[in-house]
């Protein structure tokens, strides 16, 4: 436990002093929100009602997905993944601790983002703030999860680029929170259930709001449960295989 509270120590230290950390986890999420924030809402008028969730959904996934994945790449690259193995740091403190750190910054702008979108643009209340509360941390665990996924599966930063934002342009364009998922086609409906945020989505409406769902809203949170188990799980095997002595 000393040795994780530590590497979480050491980690947020690191992604205070890097600015881009501070700008794909801060800036841009908050910049987004108090700028675009009013014509968000106005572009879909049924986002309005759930905006605070909308936000959070925008904000955990942007900075999980384009956040996360550079600072492992880095790691890998620069021999710091196998320098802790060979230090007898556990391979699970580092995941840990890198998401650990991402959890933090999510969710500290995710609060936020939640507390002032009802008083800025009029969003509603939830119905059920433990339903809000426990979808938006699965919400943020499961982003974290892909993100630590994306970083362990890319050999470099330009493969990282590439598979960070082929998951998190379709999951701002095609999970409902940019504009209805019914004025899309069929097919961009298909690819836009391929990705968490959609699902994300759909547990924000019918638990925490009480709205009426175009998937169950406890076959969502299984998708997201099953998703996060299983990047968690590669992200593991991957990052395993750094460690070897080839």
């Amino acid at each position: 436990m000393k040795v994780l509270m530590k590497q979480l120590s050491i980690q947020l230290k690191m992604d205070i002093r890097d600015k881009g950390t501070l700008m794909v986890f801060y800036l841009v999420p908050l910049g987004f929100f108090f700028v675009v924030g009013a014509v968000f809402s106005s572009v879909n008028p049924e986002i309005k009602p759930i905006l605070s969730a909308a936000m959070a959904i925008f904000s955990a996934t942007m900075g999980a997905v384009i956040g996360i994945p550079p600072s492992i790449v880095k790691m890998k690259e620069s021999g710091v993944i196998r320098a802790y193995q060979a230090s007898g740091i556990p391979m699970i403190s580092v995941i840990i601790s890198t998401g650990l750190g991402a959890l933090i910054h999510l969710s500290i702008v995710s609060i936020a983002l939640s507390l002032t979108a009802p008083i800025l643009y009029g969003a509603k209340i939830p119905k059920s703030i433990p339903g809000y509360v426990n979808v938006l941390l699965l919400l943020l665990v499961c982003s974290v999860s892909v993100g630590l996924l994306i970083g362990a599966a890319a050999k470099n930063t330009q493969t990282a680029t590439l598979l960070s934002q082929a998951v998190f342009m379709p999951s701002l364009m095609l999970s409902g929170i940019m504009f209805p998922a019914g004025l899309l086609p069929s097919p961009l409906r298909m690819i836009g259930n391929l990705f968490p945020a959609t699902y994300a989505n759909q547990a924000f409406r019918g638990l925490a709001y009480g709205f009426d769902t175009d998937i169950a809203p406890h076959v969502s949170i299984a998708v997201i449960l099953a998703v996060t188990i299983f990047a968690l799980a590669l992200s593991i095997r991957y990052l395993g295989k750094v460690t070897r002595v080839r």
